[in-house]
């Protein structure tokens, strides 16, 4: 079977991968080469017989099979990727997924949708590329407190809240989850860690000041610095200077949240301003008080496009911001955020992981583990088709792939240019799956057609040469 352009690469985030028997480790490897060829198949349409079928639904079953194992070579090689770099991003946010169905082992979500939450730390080049570089971690977990909690008014569920200590709080994962995974990184590397608002927390801030790490998070314009002054107010003193015009990604409907909505790609020139806060926070009956000093900065977009909700993040770091070079690799930093969102689309979209037919949380597990490296492989993909970086065609297609692809896209009137980019062949790949030249950048739907066709038209030529050669 052929696999997608780079796709057949992933079975090499599997290497030195041991599940502790040589023929678990075998079927691995095949399984994991079948699912790469078309990751958003389902599991049945991607195994070649019945008996792939059923050694697959047996693999997810055995419990020599963890997630850790699987993970353990895509880490080492996002680690190899890693070294010799001088900065990265860790770039940390935590995702739900809901399926459909009784399953054993998962929570409720919300109302009675079930499923779990998987909080992950996502590698990302220091530079303006932001190169997705690969999964350091994945902390998976059900979310018990909800049915407690029903019933309960707010203030019920703040007084709760007090009453738990920091080790029996699933925001501690934020702090934890960072200093486990900056323990992994090659040596040299400098690392700032990237964080949304679920981690303004004081907790999150003296753990990773403890352990030295580096930070950017985004913070709550009204959270009180230590004379009672909301952090808005406190920037709001502060001369409002411009800054420079930066691309917005787009969120759909599906997307947006309460705190992200919906928006539309686009171009924003955006104003700054800086200051320095100071937070304490007293000693409580599980926490001892603690005392930071953080640079803040507010990156307001003053004249949003009509009807569109303007960029307006409020910014922590334990980083001095004293040059406008220091602020520029700020906002950078925290921009790399957003690749984090998009490894979150390919895993569901791209490896359609929430519509797996698995019966238990465990099953799930192992199928996510064996899914991370694809989606980051899809990710990386997607990333060079939008790149502005100028990269040969043999990054991402091999010479055959390149040549079939030339010949399809000239049955519907299209064309290669005679030396193709990297990104000039990915939206060749895209117009395979029917995207349009004026509809903007390509998504995972148009891009995962494409790619399933040329794969498809791969096979067929490679049938046809084994038929000539025989």
């Amino acid at each position: 079977m052929a696999q997608r352009p780079e796709m057949g690469a992933v079975v090499g985030e599997f290497d030195g991968v041991s599940l502790g028997d040589a023929r678990l480790d075998e079927r691995m490897l095949k399984i994991a080469s079948l699912i790469a060829a078309s990751p958003s198949d389902s599991f049945p349409d991607a195994m070649e017989t019945e008996a792939d079928q059923e050694a697959l639904y047996r693999f997810f079953a055995n419990p020599k099979v963890t997630a850790e194992k699987l993970l353990s070579g895509h880490r080492r090689a996002t680690g190899e990727r890693i070294a010799g770099r001088t900065r990265i991003r860790v770039v940390h946010d935590t995702s739900e997924f809901k399926f459909e169905g009784d399953r054993e082992g998962l929570g409720i979500l919300q109302g009675q949708t079930k499923g779990f939450f998987g909080h992950f730390a996502l590698a990302v080049g220091g530079d303006e590329a932001r190169e997705p570089l690969g999964v350091l971690g994945i902390r998976p977990f059900i979310n018990i407190d909800v049915p407690a909690r029903r019933g309960l008014t707010q203030a019920q569920k703040n007084n709760a809240a007090t009453r738990k200590p920091r080790e029996e709080k699933k925001s501690r994962r934020w702090e934890e989850h960072a200093i486990e995974v900056a323990k992994t990184l090659p040596e040299g590397v400098e690392a700032i860690h990237v964080m949304d608002q679920e981690a303004d927390d004081m907790s999150v801030f003296s753990a990773l000041e403890r352990e030295g790490l580096k930070f950017v998070i985004r913070a709550d314009p009204k959270r009180l610095t230590v004379d009672g002054t909301p952090l808005e107010e406190l920037l709001a003193k502060q001369e409002a200077k411009t800054f420079r015009a930066v691309r917005i990604s787009a969120r759909s409907r599906k997307q947006a949240t309460k705190a992200h909505p919906e928006r539309k790609e686009r171009t924003a020139t955006l104003v700054v301003r800086v200051g320095v806060a100071n937070f304490v926070r007293a000693k409580t009956r599980f926490e001892p008080a603690c005392h930071v000093t953080l640079y803040a900065v507010h990156v307001l977009e003053p004249n949003p496009p009509a009807g569109e909700a303007p960029v307006d993040w409020m910014l922590l770091t334990n980083q001095p911001i004293l040059t406008p070079q220091q602020l520029e690799q700020l906002v950078d930093d925290y921009r790399a955020r957003w690749m984090i969102e998009e490894y979150f689309k390919a895993l569901k979209t791209g490896c359609a992981f929430e519509k797996r037919q698995l019966c238990s949380f465990d099953g799930l597990l192992r199928a996510l583990a064996l899914l991370v490296p694809m989606a980051w492989q899809l990710l990386r993909l997607r990333h060079v088709a939008r790149d502005e970086v100028v990269r040969p065609a043999a990054a991402v297609l091999s010479a055959n792939q390149l040549y079939l692809l030339g010949i399809l896209l000239e049955k519907r009137g299209r064309s290669l240019p005679r030396s193709p980019t990297a990104r000039d062949v990915m939206l060749g790949v895209a117009a395979l799956g029917g995207h349009i030249k004026n509809n903007g950048d390509p998504g995972w739907i148009v891009l995962g057609r494409g790619f399933h066709r040329l794969a498809d038209a791969e096979d067929l030529w490679n049938a046809l040469q084994r038929s000539d050669q025989s």
